[in-house]
């Protein structure tokens, strides 16, 4: 399921000939917002109290990789985690993370407006504690992101 999950939110939708790309009968997801990663996140960690609930020991560490992405991707910190010098810091907030992944989710983030980003801290003092990217920020982020993996590719 967890690896299931990585792949749908990370694999190209559509593949090298501009077909729609099935992961395993499934198409990837095309767009995502902070709110579908919070959602996300909340997915998580429900299927890791199940997890922790069967019995079997260390099914929880399956999610690791989608529980880092996702909570990566709400981090308030992530801009300045992504930046190069700080490689280390990000390594040891999240050592299941990996920038290739990132960079896909990056890819298929839709950024929000200022607007939405006004309207999402709520009302009444209720304020939502993660991060959400404007447009330009994801371009930015993708360009920082990009200039890391590139060597690797």
């Amino acid at each position: 399921v967890a690896e299931r999950l990585v792949k749908l939110l990370t694999d190209p939708v559509e593949d090298s000939e501009g077909k729609g790309k099935k992961a395993g009968g499934i198409m990837p997801v095309v767009k995502i917002d902070p709110f579908g990663l919070r959602n996300l996140a909340t997915d998580i960690q429900h299927f890791e109290y199940f997890a922790d609930g069967t019995g079997v020991g260390q099914l929880r560490e399956c999610f690791n990789e989608v529980k880092s992405l996702a909570t990566a991707m709400l981090d308030r910190d992530l801009p300045a985690l992504l930046l190069p010098e700080n490689s280390n810091a990000r390594r040891k907030r999240y050592p299941f993370l990996s920038l290739d992944k990132v960079h896909c989710v990056l890819e298929k983030y839709v950024g929000t407006g200022l607007g939405e980003k006004l309207m999402a801290r709520g009302t009444g003092g209720v304020k939502n504690d993660f991060l959400m990217l404007e447009k330009k920020e994801v371009i930015q982020l993708t360009k920082i992101v990009r200039m890391q993996i590139a060597p690797h590719n």
